[in-house]
């Protein structure tokens, strides 16, 4: 037994149907899960802020420390958690329609002001010491390695210093230690929104968001 199909329309006729089949679906789909989405892509967030080096150097007691260094007194999980929960709040998604051609669509994710207000108008990334007010989140976002104090250079030494972990003492230059001086273009918030790991679990969402 064998069947035959013919088809009463053209190729190009079909294949402009199917196009616009798909194009209704992806554009349905995308926008009926759009919540849901956002919610998945923020999920994963905390985990790569985390994972960066500067965060690590945030919550720890050992004297080489960025809180020794910056001179951080308050509770340096809250403001982990103030960073983490202003680059989540931040993270938007722009959906467009693809046309009946499978062109002019698409879905973009804004994870970050280019600028940075959202972390640095943050309280958090302050310092305020006698005379004076480091923007210490501003330095290790935007700075990179200019100097931050001339004449006078981080002592990492326990039981001393605002932290007690150390303080500054005469001579030298101080400045963000260089294996964590971030720019604009390059910094632990930058480098937490990109990479193959962060991509791999972005498109799995997306895979399962569009069956």
């Amino acid at each position: 037994m064998s069947i035959s199909i013919k088809l009463t329309d053209s190729v190009n006729t079909v294949q402009k149907n199917i196009n616009v089949a798909i194009a209704e679906y992806v554009n349905s789909t995308l926008k009926s899960n759009k919540a849901a989405l956002l919610s998945n892509i923020q999920a994963l967030i905390p985990e790569w802020i985390r994972n960066q080096p500067e965060i690590t150097s945030l919550t720890s007691s050992d004297v080489s420390s960025l809180v020794g260094q910056f001179g951080i007194v308050d509770n340096t999980q809250s403001i982990v958690e103030a960073i983490i929960s202003s680059a989540v709040n931040s993270t938007t998604i722009q959906l467009t329609d693809y046309n009946a051609s499978l062109g002019g669509g698409g879905l973009e994710l804004q994870f970050q002001p280019s600028n940075f207000s959202n972390l640095l108008s943050l309280s958090v990334g302050h310092t305020i010491y006698e005379g004076g007010d480091l923007h210490w989140l501003d330095w290790l976002l935007t700075r990179g390695d200019n100097i931050i104090v001339t004449n006078y250079h981080y002592n990492p030494v326990s039981g001393f210093g605002r932290s007690k972990l150390g303080n500054m003492t005469g001579g030298g230059s101080f400045r963000v230690p260089p294996q964590f001086a971030g720019t604009k273009d390059n910094n632990f918030i930058t480098r937490a929104f990109s990479g193959d790991a962060q991509e791999k679990q972005l498109t799995n969402i997306l895979d399962k968001i569009l069956g």
